[in-house]
């Protein structure tokens, strides 16, 4: 991606079975996605 690209749309469900959606979020204002590469995992 670059600076200025709109990203995708994420959609996830919560542990309380909600759906996340990043479009509805973002209405509200900024949204930050972060990845943790190896987070969680053995290794």
């Amino acid at each position: 991606m670059n600076t200025g690209q709109q990203a995708p749309q994420i959609i996830l469900r919560a542990t309380d079975g909600q759906e996340f959606s990043s479009h509805q979020t973002v209405a509200n204002g900024p949204l930050v996605v972060a990845f943790f590469p190896l987070a969680f995992t053995p290794g």
